[in-house]
């Protein structure tokens, strides 16, 4: 059984930076896919519009939450 090593879990609404430090953009995506390989240092895919980025998971900050599924 592996355990969750950080508290964003699929669907979670996260906020990060990317680019360089001259041209550093914020952006605000939803976490699609966790990287499980400990050696990448926990990377979270996350969707931004049409586009893709793979963000290790200390450079993204949680904005809001996923709601849980309802149990049928």
């Amino acid at each position: 059984m592996i355990k969750e090593i950080e508290p964003y879990n699929v669907g979670d609404l996260v906020e990060f930076k990317y680019g360089r430090l001259g041209m550093a953009v914020t952006k605000v995506g939803i976490v699609v896919e966790q990287s499980l390989n400990y050696t990448k240092d926990n990377l979270y895919k996350i969707k931004v519009k049409e586009e893709d980025y793979w963000i290790r998971s200390s450079h993204i900050t949680l904005l809001s939450k996923a709601p849980k599924a309802v149990s049928k």
